[in-house]
């Protein structure tokens, strides 16, 4: 069964240009473009990764990784920042909060961020398939 990325972005042409790779790695990746409605999608989807934006319209990403990490549910669900939003007091609270990873937008080549999430979710072969050894 292919892992689930929820990706939590509010740039449609970011989205786009982000997740081809994903699905063409396999993943099944399932989009949600407002802070606000996160939560409920990290609820209801149950997601193994999260890609988690700072601004979005509604509430904030960090407030949103703050929500799964402190939710008896949520709280084991990866989640990796993707922003463009870099400063010191961005990076130390999202560490803080639990993120996994925090990684800069303009650092990621699209066709490689399978690769980096597949680290994550034990995925080595970056197909979106956990490989066993």
């Amino acid at each position: 069964m292919p892992k689930k990325i929820l990706f939590v972005e509010d740039d449609d042409n970011f989205y786009n240009v982000f997740s081809v790779p994903l699905k063409m790695k396999g993943y099944d990746v399932v989009h949600v473009a407002d802070g606000s409605a996160a939560m409920e999608k990290v609820i209801s989807e149950k997601p193994d990764l999260v890609l988690l934006d700072i601004i979005l319209p509604g509430t904030s990403g960090l407030d949103i990784l703050k929500e799964i990490k402190e939710n008896q549910d949520t709280k084991n669900t990866k989640v990796v920042m993707l922003t463009n939003f870099g400063n010191d007091e961005n990076i130390n609270k999202a560490m803080e909060y639990g993120a996994d990873d925090y990684l800069m937008k303009y650092n990621v080549v699209p066709s490689e961020l399978p690769e980096k999430i597949g680290i994550y979710l034990g995925d080595t072969s970056g197909s979106g398939v956990k490989v066993t050894e």
